[in-house]
């Protein structure tokens, strides 16, 4: 039987592209730069291609939607977000909270999707360590300011 190997790409389509631009490469700090052409914003975020496009760009699919989307992001500070989204005048949807694997909290983005976002714990990436081998996920490395000491 044939199967999905893994995510490639996630593409938002929005009527107001510049603004949810702008929010995922302001707000959230996604590098996204313009796509070549224009009209368009792409980023990779590790393996995974990342992308806005204009509604028009899928004329043969006016079916789409904006608004429709769920996206679940890893941050590595939660706390540090959560008060960066807050001091930006974005409302966070529920206070960070422990769920013992991980932290959670979670935005609307300027569309209206549902942006969950997540401080993944220790136990987490145990777990996902066990297939290690089948997976290129791997523990992000947190880093020290210059002026700290090891």
């Amino acid at each position: 039987m044939q199967r999905v190997e893994h995510l490639s790409a996630i593409l938002l389509v929005s009527a107001q592209v510049d603004a949810l631009a702008a929010f995922y490469r302001d707000a959230l700090g996604m590098p996204l730069a313009p796509a070549e052409g224009g009209g368009r914003w792409t980023c990779a975020l590790g393996e995974l291609h990342f992308a806005i496009h204009p509604t028009a760009d899928f004329e043969e699919a006016p079916e789409l939607g904006t608004g429709n989307v769920r996206l679940g992001l890893s941050v590595q500070d939660l706390d540090a977000m959560a008060a960066s989204l807050e001091g930006r005048g974005i409302e966070l949807l529920y206070a960070p909270k422990d769920l013992g694997w991980g932290k959670m909290t979670a935005v609307r983005d300027p569309d209206g999707n549902y942006v969950e976002l997540t401080e993944l714990g220790d136990d987490w990436y145990r777990h996902l360590e066990k297939d290690a081998g089948k997976l290129s996920w791997r523990r992000p490395v947190r880093l020290q300011a210059l002026d700290e000491d090891p």
